[in-house]
């Protein structure tokens, strides 16, 4: 007989408090002892009272599908009188039996699908102590190691590398992305910003709330709103504008419409000022998915980002983020952002995402793949994202939704109005839907962690979309559904869609021609107006200026020109103004932000032939892109019985560096008998275009110095007390950046973890004897009982070692360490040039 274990203790127990809950006068029995999201959100729909008895018999069967999972034997339900029907829960494959009224699961569930309902784990992340600054800055217990070498190696380059450098990090969903924008603000200098561009409200609320508590939890955090938004309370959004003006908001989260826009102004300033950290792009793949046509701002967020580093007097960090990176878009990135003389700094420690169960089902024609979809929906767990390509499509798929009896079900699209959309973030988050009807603009960056199933009812335009979307699901880590339920009349869609619009070289001139007749000068370049009205209109409209932009941005990509913005002027503006000022003011800035700076690279701009010789070929070339993307997943479509994380291997391969291989079950593995592919990730990271740090100038040429130390001149010699001798110099060294690592055993490690006056010190790596060497000037502290010194080559890595005296060289035992090596020192000379 099966001996329960502590788990299913817990959740037969779970599973009967569930059961008093339901048969409670009113519902109202307290269920806090449930934790379990099945059964929690099964009592949140039969207390809803907009749920349906459908929505109710969904949650029954998602209920039960637990309960199976977690090993109860024999699972059924007592529901509340009249709560649901016989006919509801037939559609959703239970039966209630017509004397006790009991109701059960009538099909016996597979493995894959008690692995989606029991949460099984199929994130396993190869953890990696956290680095001792970081850990002193976040004072939380929770945060003692990092999610795998590629958040390490992230958040080490981003916090070591030159203050203007460009860092391109592409790291998976769920290994901690987030922690590189903390690590940037936690250390970032007084009165500095941390700005963070996000392509949703419903994100820049989200991140602003969890860097809240991050920095509160520093000590460092000032009560405020970390997030800048359209529709945001006035007394809240003055408060983020004063705080911008006194250098004191940290971090800011915001879209890429108003750091163009509005924002554009303080961003200049803070720039001048020196006060600009870094400037974030989170999800930066958008750049070029959305950029080009959705929400052309994206792509003005190089430009941007390029003038603001040059008004600033000092370095400005550039971090482009996501989990996803194609060839295409890390060169497109690469070419916005990078400058001719720099060379961007790569961090690659991707893995395909272990969590979805990928499931593709391919119907006859248009009836009976709507009667598919709708089994589909009856059976699939919640919560549940129904992604479609068009928004008259999803508008279509709701109403259908609603005819059927789905209560619980919200929509969303590129047309949603802005309150619409904060409002149906906001139930999304809190379960008070089941079922989200959306395109493509729902979902990018959304932290909902508990998303069971992905299904897609029409076919993407490329695999890289499918994917992205697909990965919504699972993001706690657990098993999850991803489904592609498509008829062939689909197909043709999905290839329009791909065949991005750009304008022609020929319509693309005849436009240009007509911006050029608004330039103004504007020092050695001129300025444009984004709104200039092509011929036939006859007034200003955002389609216009969408195309507008659209141009300049494809020949910025060719290389006939260079977007750029300028400061605003004249500084006068910031005195206090008269009631006249203040209309001349409010004229001036409307003029300054639809404006945009053009540099012209060459001369003949206006002619066909370098039109066709350059912007066609660009075009032409990203078509070619599109096409490419599109045809990979018509491909698997085509023959699903080559796996998808072979294709999804070939396909995100960013500079040549693959992911590390997973797979939650696809048709291509299950085909070839393969089952689920869950090992421990994040043992790989690739590093590229990291220099040396600079080498301090008492560095010898060899660069390795030896610092020797008397072990008799200490009263005591153990960690704790040496490391308090040696504090002065230590923090000298450290808060100079002349070394950004120490290397020292565990022990030593944890003595400077609990050094509280190291907490000012800027960012330095903490490693173990074992760990691979990095781009850092390395500082090595062996104590008396140590005897391991770090191997030296012909050009070893720049390290400072400091050693007892007396400590046999590991080559030649007759002799010390130290003596044979000219320019060795010691340690009481070597602190002199500190103190």
């Amino acid at each position: 007989m099966h001996e329960k274990n502590a788990d299913e203790v817990l959740m037969q127990a779970q599973w009967n408090a569930l059961q008093a809950a339901l048969l409670s006068p009113g519902l109202v029995s307290d269920a806090s002892a449930l934790s379990e999201s099945f059964f929690i959100r099964l009592l949140t729909v039969f207390r809803d009272r907009k749920s349906s008895p459908t929505d109710r018999a969904a949650a029954c069967r998602d209920a039960i599908g637990c309960a199976l999972a977690s090993n109860i034997v024999e699972p059924v339900l007592q529901l509340p009188p009249n709560a649901v029907d016989t006919f509801s829960l037939d559609k959703v494959g239970l039966v209630q039996d017509f004397m006790t009224g009991h109701v059960r699961m009538v099909n016996v569930l597979d493995d894959a699908a008690l692995a989606v309902y029991g949460h099984r784990l199929r994130r396993h992340l190869k953890s990696a102590p956290m680095d001792v600054a970081l850990r002193q800055k976040l004072k939380n217990d929770k945060f003692d190691s990092y999610q795998g070498l590629g958040q390490q190696a992230a958040i080490r380059t981003v916090l070591t590398s030159s203050p203007d450098s460009t860092l391109i990090i592409n790291l998976p969903t769920g290994s901690g992305k987030t922690l590189v924008i903390h690590a940037l603000s936690l250390f970032a200098g007084k009165q500095k910003l941390v700005l963070v561009i996000v392509p949703t409200v419903g994100l820049a609320l989200e991140q602003a709330s969890r860097a809240a508590d991050v920095l509160d939890r520093a000590g460092c955090g000032h009560g405020g709103s970390y997030a800048l938004y359209g529709g945001q309370k006035d007394d809240e959004h003055q408060q983020v504008v004063e705080r911008l003006k006194s250098g004191t908001q940290r971090i800011l989260f915001c879209s890429p419409e108003l750091a163009i826009g509005k924002l554009r102004p303080a961003l200049f300033r803070l720039a001048q000022q020196g006060q600009l950290e870094a400037l974030v792009v989170d999800e930066a793949h958008i750049v070029d998915q959305w950029g080009a046509e959705f929400r052309p701002e994206f792509q003005l967020l190089a430009p941007l980002f390029r003038s603001l580093k040059q008004h600033s007097p000092r370095g400005i960090r550039t971090v482009l983020m996501s989990a996803t990176f194609s060839e295409p878009t890390l060169q497109l990135l690469k070419d916005s952002f990078v400058l001719e003389d720099e060379q961007a700094i790569e961090i690659h420690g991707s893995f395909l995402r272990p969590e979805p169960n990928f499931n593709l089902l391919k119907t006859a024609d248009s009836e009976a793949h709507k009667v598919a979809v709708l089994d589909a929906i009856r059976r699939l767990p919640r919560p549940l994202i129904l992604y479609t390509t068009k928004q008259k499509e999803a508008e279509s798929w709701k109403n259908i939704l609603l005819t059927q009896g789905f209560a619980r079900v919200g929509l969303f699209h590129g047309g949603t109005a802005a309150d619409q959309r904060d409002t149906l973030i906001r139930e999304w988050g809190s379960d008070q839907l089941d079922i989200m009807v959306a395109t493509s603009a729902f979902g990018v960056g959304m932290d909902k962690s508990g998303v069971r199933t992905v299904l897609h009812i029409a076919v993407p335009e490329s695999l890289d979309r499918f994917y992205q979307e697909a990965g919504r699901g699972g993001r706690d880590g657990t098993a999850c559904w991803s489904w592609l339920i498509y008829h062939p009349g689909q197909l043709n869609i999905a290839e329009s869609l791909s065949q991005e619009r750009l304008i022609s070289a020929e319509l693309g001139l005849e436009r240009w021609k007509m911006l050029l007749r608004s330039q103004e000068r504007c020092g050695e370049h001129f300025t444009i107006s984004r709104s200039a009205l092509h011929r036939g209109l006859p007034r200003h409209s955002e389609r216009n200026e969408k195309w507008n932009l659209r141009t300049l941005q494809l020949m910025q990509r060719a290389g006939l020109i260079r977007l750029f913005f300028a400061p605003p002027e004249p500084p006068e503006f910031e005195r206090e103004l008269t009631h006249e000022d203040e209309q001349l003011r409010a004229k001036y800035f409307e003029t300054y932000y639809s404006r945009i700076g053009v540099q012209i690279l060459i001369d003949a701009h206006l002619t066909p032939e370098v039109w066709h010789q350059h912007v066609t070929l660009r075009r032409n070339q990203e078509k070619q892109v599109r096409a490419v993307g599109f045809a990979r997943l018509i491909g698997w479509l085509k023959d699903a019985k080559k796996p998808l994380c072979w294709v999804l291997d070939e396909f995100y391969r960013p500079s040549g560096v693959a992911p590390e291989r997973s797979c939650g079950g696809c048709p291509g593995c299950r085909d070839q008998g393969r089952g689920v592919f869950s090992p421990t990730l994040g043992h790989v990271f690739h590093l590229r275009g990291v220099q040396t740090s600079p080498l301090p100038s008492w560095m010898p040429v060899s660069h390795l110095l030896r610092v020797r130390y008397r072990i008799e001149s200490y009263r005591r010699v153990t960690p704790n007390y040496l490391l308090e001798e040696w504090r002065l110099w230590l923090k000298a060294l450290l808060r100079s950046k002349q070394i950004q690592a120490i290397r020292a055993s565990h022990a030593v490690l944890t003595e400077l973890y609990q050094d509280d006056s190291l907490e000012s010190m800027p960012f330095w790596c903490s490693l173990e004897p074992q760990d691979p060497i990095g781009s850092w000037v390395e500082l090595v502290l062996l104590m008396p009982a140590e005897t391991h010194l770090p191997e030296s080559g012909f050009d070893p890595h720049p390290r400072v070692i400091v050693a007892p005296e007396g400590l046999a060289d590991p080559l030649f035992p007759y002799r010390t360490w130290w003596e044979c090596h000219p320019g060795s020192r010691d340690l009481e000379s070597f602190c002199q040039e500190f103190q």
